[in-house]
């Protein structure tokens, strides 16, 4: 990836019913698919099998940034959420953009994008710091409004961490359910917090120091 600049170079998988986590190249995928939405959408034509339901172990959870997200450059704050999707009828595969700091934290922390499949046995949150990941108990957390789960995750990892999370509707498996981040930017199509909740994962919280490689940063 050194040639490759805009993008860290990583992806996130994580599978929630074994609590594994594993890295992979970005490029497997980049520049041959174009930013988040090309690689997610990649993916899930290789690994989602037809049939999968939304609120299924085996739909795919990608929030995928793209080589301009952490960058001056305008609108670089937006990430991409896609995976099978519980608000369209019949469900099937779509995407919902999300604005905020979220995406270029992540990029920060060391990673291009989060793919989550599996479902955890008890609720749990993502926590991602530089490069390092581990699932957390989330038990304290679920019922929580989207809010006062940002407000207690910044106060467990510091006042900078950036979180996106569900809330009570997406624990409960609503088809319209967002995910949020903090107070005024979400994904607001295709009920993504509903496959949150249906995965047992409350939240994503991230933390990063590092920043993005540009080729003319000019």
């Amino acid at each position: 990836m050194d040639a490759t600049y805009g993008w860290t170079g990583k992806l996130l998988r994580v599978d929630l019913s074994s609590g594994e986590g594993r890295e992979e190249e970005t490029a497997r995928y980049v520049p041959t698919y174009v930013g988040g939405f090309g690689v997610a959408a990649r993916i899930a034509w290789n690994e989602l099998r037809p049939g999968v339901g939304p609120f299924d172990d085996e739909n795919l959870l990608m929030i995928m940034t793209g080589p301009l997200t952490g960058t001056l450059a305008s609108g670089a704050g937006r990430v991409e959420v896609s995976g099978i999707a519980p608000q369209q009828h019949p469900s099937v595969y779509s995407r919902s953009g999300m604005g905020g700091h979220w995406g270029a934290e992540l990029k920060y922390a060391g990673y291009d994008g989060v793919i989550v499949r599996g479902r955890a046995a008890e609720p749990v949150y993502l926590w991602i710091e530089d490069g390092k990941a581990e699932l957390r108990d989330a038990a304290h957390l679920w019922g929580l409004g989207n809010y006062a789960t940002t407000t207690a995750l910044r106060a467990a990892h510091g006042t900078r961490t950036r979180v996106v999370s569900c809330g009570p509707a997406g624990e409960r498996l609503s088809r319209i359910a967002v995910i949020q981040t903090e107070t005024g930017n979400a994904a607001g199509q295709g009920g993504y917090g509903g496959v949150m909740g249906a995965k047992r994962l409350k939240a994503i919280a991230v933390r990063g120091t590092g920043g993005v490689r540009l080729a003319h940063p000019e």
